[in-house]
């Protein structure tokens, strides 16, 4: 049985607008479940051996460690009458129970071996009818092996609280919740001595009809008649880990957290007791005593002395001392024990996330996480705050662990895409958001968080924008009671601002259409400006070419000058070759005075 709690809004990692990606109710369950008697895990067929002789309880008296005292226990429930069973029987019943147990290690009790063990029982309980264990194992060994059937039939019409109370829990696992309430109270009323599973069980269902009721009366009704169920399973078994586990979540969910805590904490302790065999004070007087012997040397005194005087050398005492000693070694920390400290640690982690100490919250979280790896509720917790605090790894991890536990669990799916998301894997994330989608088409979750992938994953071109928008409308449309106002305004501004980037996009490609004729333009002037200039240069190269041509004729008629002789433009032609010989080194003629002959000049 899971239940669902608050809802917590997981921040998303984006770089437009913060917003919202996951607004669910979480499953924050403790994950109590209804347990069956006898069947499956590290439980024996019997809880209990051939019964106690004296008071048939599965406790000893009421002492100061009891959380929950014993203290008017005997007007509640009767005292059970003195059974006369003989010591043959018990030899038999032992040696059913050696032979089950035998099976047990040797791999489990399947095929033939179930009808042997089983038929062990039958054989003790025909000849011991006052024995009603040796029937109840009977079909427990059968309901074991998987032949639910044959167990109920031997258990139907026998007047055994367990037995009752299995039938209950098969009730249960029918659905058909309100005949298993009914076998549950049957159980209790028919043998209030042996009730312990059927008030659990009860008080579970109580618990969740206390969450469900109309008033705040009626609530408080259904709380109190659960919380006297688990007091007195606590008054018949104080070590009963389940009735605390069930109690600190009653108190959690009355929002009464302190009790909640303190009962949690107590749960933890008694759970500790169990394991090692020793009470809080028995550690403390240890250390005391290890402290003083180390400053005092070996005395020899110390907690060792103290019993020995305590037990008076009596044959009470020796019990009494034997007793103790079992105890003190303590049963370690069991499969069974595991399940119900992770439910223990699962509210305390609520607590602390109630009181909005996250942190905490999250080692409490771990805790049980660590204690059952397959308490879902705990884990998904964990995924939750995990992604809260942008740890992506842890919340991936665990939400994956949800999904292959329950693979329909729609908030275990929609979170392992935002874990995806988170972790840059934004294809994986579609798909993953996809998937959940199948799971509940109705729910506007997986809608809101694929219009985010179009919107801030994608290429922000129009079609993906487009797509974004379409997810935005469907989660409107889909939208319900549950769906925070601050959601819906969120989707609609985003509609909002894709129109508006619309708008910008359009402006942007008008403004890249002007700019690139621009450059069009002024590649044609560049173009233009390269063939003229090629033109001109092809002009000059062509005159140049032209005048060199002239210049070399010219060459030509000056073929008998000396080397050296001017050949500028212009320049006077060299002496013909009837020329006088002598004025080839003259100086040029004094034209001067109209061109006569120079004067001699005076010697």
């Amino acid at each position: 049985m899971s239940m669902k709690t608050t809802t917590h809004d997981m921040p998303r990692n984006m770089n437009r607008r913060t917003g919202l990606v996951l607004t669910l109710g979480m499953a924050f369950g403790a994950g109590l479940g209804l347990a069956a008697v006898g069947c499956g895990g590290a439980q024996t067929p019997a809880p209990k051996n051939a019964g106690n002789e004296e008071t048939g309880t599965m406790g000893g008296e009421a002492t100061d460690h009891d959380t929950i005292s014993k203290a008017g226990a005997a007007q509640i429930i009767p005292k059970e009458k003195k059974r006369a069973i003989s010591a043959d029987q018990r030899a038999d019943f032992d040696k059913a129970m050696q032979r089950y147990q035998a099976a047990k290690k040797s791999g489990g009790v399947t095929g033939s071996e179930c009808s042997s063990v089983s038929d062990a029982f039958k054989q003790v309980a025909d000849s011991s009818p006052g024995l009603p264990e040796a029937r109840f194992n009977q079909g427990a060994v059968l309901a074991e092996c998987g032949r639910q059937e044959d167990a109920a039939r031997i258990w139907q019409g026998l007047k055994y609280g367990p037995a009752i109370a299995n039938l209950g829990y098969m009730a249960w696992k029918r659905g058909e919740p309100m005949e298993a309430e009914s076998l549950f109270n049957k159980a209790i009323e028919t043998d209030p001595l042996h009730s312990v599973e059927a008030r659990n069980n009860l008080a579970q269902i109580l618990r969740d009809k206390a969450r469900h009721a109309s008033s705040m009366e009626e609530k408080k009704r259904y709380v109190g008649l659960a919380v006297n169920n688990l007091r007195t399973v606590l008054a018949l078994d104080s070590n009963n880990l389940q009735a605390f586990s069930t109690l600190a979540f009653i108190y959690y969910d009355m929002n009464m957290l302190e009790m909640a805590k303190l009962v949690g904490n107590q749960a933890i302790n008694k759970a500790d007791e169990i394991a090692t065999g020793k009470f809080a004070e028995d550690k403390i007087e240890e250390a005391a005593e290890g402290k003083a012997g180390g400053k005092g040397g070996g005395k020899g005194g110390g907690k060792k002395a103290k019993k020995e005087k305590d037990s008076g050398g009596d044959d009470e005492g020796g019990k009494l001392a034997k007793e103790v000693n079992v105890k003190e070694e303590g049963t370690g920390v069991t499969s069974t024990m595991k399940k119900q400290l992770a439910v223990v640690y699962n509210t305390l982690g609520l607590v602390e996330l109630k009181k909005k100490n996250i942190s905490p919250a999250i080692g409490q979280f771990k805790k049980a996480v660590a204690m059952n790896p397959s308490l879902a509720e705990a884990r998904l917790n964990l995924a939750v705050l995990s992604l809260n605090n942008r740890d992506y790894n842890t919340a991936e991890e665990n939400f994956r662990s949800v999904l292959e536990m329950q693979p329909k669990n729609f908030e275990a799916a929609i979170g392992l895409g935002v874990a995806l998301r988170g972790n840059k894997k934004i294809e994986e994330a579609e798909t993953q958001y996809n998937s959940a989608q199948k799971l509940d088409p109705s729910s506007p979750w997986s809608y809101f968080n694929l219009g985010l992938i179009y919107q801030d994953y994608k290429d922000g071109q129009k079609p993906s924008l487009h797509k974004a928008q379409d997810y935005y409308r469907q989660f409107l449309g889909h939208a319900n009671d549950k769906t925070s106002e601050s959601l819906k305004r969120e989707a609609e501004k985003r509609i909002k601002d894709i129109d508006e980037i619309y708008v910008a996009l359009d402006e942007a490609a008008k403004m890249q259409a002007e700019a690139e004729e621009m450059q069009r333009k002024a590649e044609i002037q560049q173009k233009q400006m390269e063939e003229q200039m090629k033109k001109q240069e092809a002009d000059e190269a062509a005159a140049a070419a032209k005048g060199k041509e002239g210049a070399d004729k010219g060459g030509g008629a000056a073929k008998g000058a000396a080397p050296g002789a001017p050949t500028a433009p212009g320049a006077p032609p060299p002496a013909g070759a009837d020329a006088d010989p002598a004025a080839a080194g003259a100086p040029p003629a004094d034209d001067q005075g109209g061109g006569g002959k120079k004067k001699k000049k005076k010697k």
